[in-house]
């Protein structure tokens, strides 16, 4: 035998006496000139050792126990094969049984192999040999796969030595004591004082506790669109008009979808309502569709979260649709309510006529503009009141010597510097359109906002607030 060959068997010496180093940490000592050393441990684990390796598959058997992993850096000039043929020789000295062993080129595929044993150190993977085997000791068995392997610039064995245990079962402990005691439910601050600005939950539904109001539309008369089903995976929609509510909330994470889903079901089906479509998680699509197809307040979450239901209440004055959807991800929460109380659509909001302006402003010199109506909380004009601008623009046009002014008004609803605003904003509307539009002078018109200060009507009920967020003309006697 070389002194070469001598050398190299010498690498991986068991230590002085077996049963020693059956004591220590380590089955076997580390080779010499070993230049980096990666480790991992696992308590308990269930391990694939390889039985068996073809052109075709790995083929491997699951043992379980205490897995210790040891990754060996040594220098390139030492052979893979040779490594393996150091490790089996000790493996026969401890009367161990081999399972498998192969080296290039019968290990077959290096990739497959590498993917398979997940080394440590996951450069390596050139000319591949393995053993593994089964070795009973006096008073435990262990299984030991060996796999070695190089790279232009180092050797590499990857050492797996599983102690054979029984499943650790007694890593925690009961609370007897806990069994015993009621489930107390979580409470939730009291939020509604993050509401969004002249906002309020819909009189049929309360919020749910620790909620609060952040997105709100709300038109007197629309049209929204809802899915109704989904077909070869692509979205039914359907529209419905009417008084539309749409209300979008932000709860706690501490709820889940599913508690916050189940809780407006529990409520609806008290009401009466008929569920008439539900989707749960990725049934549902993906959130952005979804989005696409009804506009949503609320998008904000992961697609296999939403919750989505549709429900019907059929009565005789007009059926209610309401679309709840709830998502959430990591570190956030939100529910849509939306509300369609339907409804036919009132086309008598045109109600002032030249005849009537003029009688009206000749007996008391002003009038409340009757038909103009606003999108909800701003200064735009619902396409439907142009009519009604059309009027003004006549009598103005045809009393060119008088001068007026535009006032408008709001309820007592929101703060009072806002209502005052707001008021000017929509007098100023008014004022806009009649000279860009109808070409009416400059100095015929003044746009004036009141705010709340001028009630025709009781704030206190709805009735009375509609009447209250009126735009007036107002005949100017200071100017001749």
């Amino acid at each position: 035998m070389s002194i070469k060959l001598l050398f190299i068997f010498a690498l991986i010496a068991i230590s002085p006496s077996i049963a020693a180093a059956t004591q220590n940490d380590t089955l076997f000592s580390p080779p010499k000139e070993v230049s980096k050393t990666k480790t991992e441990t696992r308590n308990f684990i269930a391990y694939d050792i390889i039985t068996q390796i073809s052109k075709a598959k790995i083929d491997s058997k699951v043992v379980k126990g205490q897995l210790s992993r040891i990754n060996y850096q040594l220098p390139v000039s030492l052979s893979p094969e040779n490594l393996i043929n150091n490790y089996k020789q000790q493996i026969n000295a401890l009367n161990g049984q081999v399972i498998f062993e192969c080296h290039t080129p019968s290990c077959f595929d290096q990739d497959d192999l590498a993917r398979f044993i997940s080394p440590l150190d996951t450069t390596p993977k050139d000319e591949p040999s393995l053993i593994t085997a089964k070795i009973q000791l006096a008073q435990k068995q262990l299984y030991v796969s060996v796999y070695a392997m190089n790279w232009k610039r180092a050797a590499h064995v990857q050492l797996d030595i599983i102690e054979v245990i029984e499943e650790p079962l007694n890593l925690l402990n009961i609370n007897q004591a806990y069994l015993g005691t009621d489930i107390i439910q979580k409470k939730f601050a009291d939020l509604s004082h993050k509401d969004q600005k002249n906002t309020k939950d819909h009189p049929m539904l309360t919020r749910i506790p620790g909620a609060y109001i952040d997105e709100y539309q709300q038109v007197e008369f629309g049209e929204t669109s809802l899915v109704t089903s989904i077909l070869d995976k692509q979205h039914q929609v359907k529209t419905y008009q009417g008084r539309i509510t749409d209300i979008g909330y932000t709860l706690p994470r501490g709820y889940s979808e599913f508690e916050v889903d189940a809780n407006y079901q529990n409520a609806l089906k008290q009401l009466g309502f008929i569920e008439q479509y539900s989707c749960l998680a990725k049934a549902c699509g993906k959130t952005s569709q979804l989005y696409h197809h009804m506009k949503l307040l609320k998008s904000n979450g992961m697609d296999d979260s939403q919750r989505y239901r549709l429900y019907q209440l059929q009565r005789p004055q007009g059926n209610v649709q309401v679309m709840t959807f709830v998502i959430g991800y990591n570190n956030g929460l939100s529910a849509e309510i939306r509300i369609i109380e339907q409804t036919d659509l009132n086309d008598k909001r045109v109600s002032i006529d030249l005849e009537g302006l003029t009688n009206k402003l000749a007996e008391t010199g002003h009038v409340a503009l009757e038909g103009l109506i606003f999108k909800f909380d701003s200064d735009e004009l619902e396409a439907e009141t142009i009519d009604v601008i059309k009027v003004v623009a006549q009598y103005l046009q045809s009393h060119p010597k008088q001068q007026f002014y535009v006032i408008g008004h709001t309820d007592d609803q929101g703060s009072q510097a806002y209502n005052y605003t707001l008021s000017e904003k929509r007098a100023a509307a008014v004022k806009s359109i009649l000279q860009q539009q109808f070409s009416i002078p400059v100095s015929q018109l003044e746009a004036k906002g009141i705010g709340e200060y001028a009630p025709v009507a009781n704030n206190l009920n709805e009735a009375g607030r509609h009447k209250n967020r009126r735009v007036e003309l107002v005949l100017r006697s200071d100017v001749k």
